[in-house]
């Protein structure tokens, strides 16, 4: 390897060759940027020894989660098996052999009584908006946020796949929307139905940013149609921090918390209790390319596995 080759130099030959998306990047930059603030040394100098090292500053000293640690493991070391296939790096990967074991998580999923709960605050929400309230806070508007909610409710989708949707790509005719490549983590385009539950409130939101001057290659849901104080800020797209903002506090008022991910896990394990539900169909609508992808959603319901046993295993 060239001895004076840097990680700055190694991460903008990467990026160059490789189709990331700025998330991406920002997240190899974030993971080298903590290597070196531990070890300031070169590409070159990066050892096995140094890599474990690290893994115990890492897990032992700063008590970080094996699944962080496996993250950092797995941007590392696709950079240096890039650098050894353009031999920029002639030794053996030394990242390789460093994954811990993460363990098996239960996935955390919305019980019906929670989604009801959810459902309510954004109604008591919508309530106090009506009555006069100018009380502004993370969860108002009341109507655009909980169109929010809907589509992940009812589409599964990705927060990153929400914030890129534009006015365009909702369809009603063909009850349709489509998922553009730039939110997709696997670069796929892909399609999500509209179902008859989440249609009025995505056709409400739909006139509503038309009438405020939105055009129809312009982002869905930006909140700064509505909130012009947040308007200067957002003027090119909303980005996550409101969405993150929006959670918190209705994570608080709710007493448990809510995220846009544990209503994909939801959707899943939903789909998976009736037995004509396959895989596939949970498959599709995730827009996996694997099943061993999807079976990572799906939680078990003991209830059902208890039922399947009675079943079969009676005398």
């Amino acid at each position: 390897m060239d001895e004076l080759l840097t990680f700055e130099v190694l991460l903008e030959k990467y990026f160059y060759a490789k189709t990331l998306r700025p998330d991406t990047q920002w997240s190899y930059c974030k993971v080298v940027r903590t290597f070196t603030k531990f070890a300031k040394v070169l590409p070159g100098e990066v050892s096995a020894d140094l890599v474990l090292r690290w893994k115990e500053e890492v897990l032992k000293v700063q008590g970080l989660k094996v699944r962080t640690w496996n993250n950092k493991v797995a941007h590392m070391r696709a950079l240096f098996n890039f650098a050894i296939k353009k031999k920029l790096y002639q030794e053996e990967n030394p990242f390789n052999g460093v994954v811990a074991c993460p363990g098996v998580k239960r996935k955390k999923t919305l019980s019906d009584s929670q989604l009801e709960t959810v459902y309510r605050v954004m109604q008591q929400q919508r309530g106090r908006e009506q009555s006069g309230d100018r009380y502004r806070n993370a969860l108002a508007p009341a109507w655009f946020w909980t169109a929010v909610l809907d589509i992940l409710r009812y589409t599964a989708i990705r927060q990153n796949q929400f914030l890129h949707i534009r006015i365009s790509d909702v369809d009603f005719d063909s009850h349709c929307i489509h998922l553009r490549l730039e939110g997709a983590k696997n670069h796929r385009e892909h399609q999500v139905p509209i179902i008859s539950a989440l249609r009025p409130s995505l056709e409400e939101l739909v006139s509503q940013v038309t009438k405020a001057g939105a055009m129809p290659h312009e982002q869905l849901f930006n909140i700064a149609w509505f909130d012009f104080r947040r308007k200067a800020n957002y003027q090119d797209g909303m980005t996550k921090v409101p969405l993150r903002s929006f959670f918190r506090r209705l994570s608080r008022e709710c007493g448990f918390l809510v995220s846009p991910h544990r209503f994909r896990h939801t959707i899943a394990t939903k789909l998976m209790r009736t037995p004509e539900r396959n895989l596939q169909t949970v498959k599709t609508l995730l827009g996996h390319v694997s099943l061993a992808s999807t079976l990572e959603y799906v939680e078990v319901n003991i209830e059902s596995l208890k039922a399947t046993l009675e079943q079969e295993l009676r005398w």
